[in-house]
């Protein structure tokens, strides 16, 4: 452009046609507001996924989902994603269940903590001669390593409170860890409750004492509260939960603002999502930060309400959380539809490097998912 150079020459030009530069930074305008909010209204339902009570982490910019599908009590499913829409589906998550586990009572909720370089798999599974659901966990030094559960009782186990169970780790922006979860409380005694403790650094003992987040108290609670986590935006703490009874489309999401990540915990006076174009009767809801820091949450609904002679399917569903004026608000106006694979081994590779994902979409058959990683053995 000769000596006025590139700058010298957009001068020029912006001088001798206004109206086309204006036009252009509305197009530019309009362009950029809809990549910066991209998914910030949509919800990612992933479907042939039952998960009651999903549980969600990131580690190098690939989003992790752990639960326990009903239709296989006895495993602990993971999912992983670097896009939050295509998941790939891998072999069990636990090795085996400790020796204190009741086999015949199945696995309930899990989560994943991440400390210092090595994880560990929270999870909840049934004592064996006192029928409670307790907290258990599990350590691995690679995500993509079946979790080793060598103790000798369980980590969390209230019994005076009914048990204890869906847990749900959290570090604060100090670095401090703790441990959240929910007990169902029992006949005579002071009733659900969600509780948090701090954790060592290492997330694999308790220090401190527990302490109660949250009783419910409100009448759409319906006298259950479950599923906490939470989430920390400058100095002010948001509670996560789930309230109301499981199993029908009268469950709802809620939260709460806490003054601390041990509590006192106010939960607001309304739901957080009671339904939508998410699904019917939401729950199990985990709430996650991705590395941009914005807020997502993992949940469980049914593709329709309990009526008639259909008998609802459950799903597995991502939504954009948000924060406004300090409060927390879902605002959902469209779905997409997630898709499952299942992995192969370049898939480690490409995870660990950061490169491309290459492998083959294929249709999910659940049925087929053990075969599939028994072929993955024999590679």
């Amino acid at each position: 452009m000769g000596e006025k150079g590139l700058t010298g020459g957009l001068v020029d030009f912006a001088r001798r046609q206004p109206g086309m530069v204006v036009l252009v930074l509305v197009l530019a305008g309009l362009y950029l507001s809809k990549a910066g909010t991209g998914d910030s209204d949509r919800a990612v339902i992933v479907a042939n996924v039952d998960l009651p009570a999903p549980s969600l982490v990131i580690h190098n910019r690939t989003t992790y989902a752990v639960g326990v599908d009903p239709r296989a009590p006895d495993a602990i499913q993971l999912l992983s994603s670097r896009d939050r829409h295509t998941w790939t589906v891998h072999p069990n998550a636990l090795a085996a269940p400790p020796s204190w586990a009741d086999p015949s009572g199945g696995l309930g909720p899990a989560a994943i903590g991440v400390f210092d370089g090595s994880f560990v798999l929270y999870y909840t599974a049934t004592v064996r001669g006192l029928g409670l659901r307790c907290v258990s966990a599990a350590t691995s030094k690679h995500l993509d390593e079946p979790f080793e559960d060598t103790s000798l009782a369980p980590f969390v186990c209230q019994t005076a409170e009914g048990g204890s169970t869906d847990p749900s780790p959290y570090v604060d922006a100090a670095g401090r860890p703790y441990l959240a979860w929910s007990s169902p409380g029992q006949a005579g005694g002071s009733g659900p409750a969600l509780w948090a403790q701090p954790l060592r650094s290492d997330g694999l003992v308790l220090t401190g004492d527990p302490a109660v987040l949250l009783r419910p108290s409100l009448p759409w609670q319906d006298g259950r509260v479950a599923s906490p986590s939470l989430l920390e935006d400058d100095g002010h703490y948001h509670l996560v939960y789930s309230a109301a009874p499981e199993l029908n489309d009268r469950q709802v999401v809620a939260d709460a603002s806490c003054r601390t990540p041990l509590g006192p915990c106010q939960p607001t006076d309304r739901p957080l999502l009671t339904g939508s174009l998410a699904g019917s009767g939401p729950g199990g809801a985990h709430a996650f930060a991705d590395t941009s820091h914005h807020w997502w949450l993992g949940l469980h609904t049914w593709d329709s309400p309990p009526t008639g002679a259909y008998t609802p399917v459950g799903q597995f569903v991502v939504v954009p959380l948000q924060l406004h004026d300090n409060k927390l608000k879902i605002d959902i106006t469209s779905t997409a539809h997630g898709t499952l694979r299942t992995p192969t081994r370049r898939d480690h590779d490409d995870t660990d490097s950061g490169g491309t994902d290459r492998t083959e979409h294929r249709r999910f058959d659940f049925n087929r998912e053990n075969r599939d990683a028994q072929d993955l053995d024999r590679n």
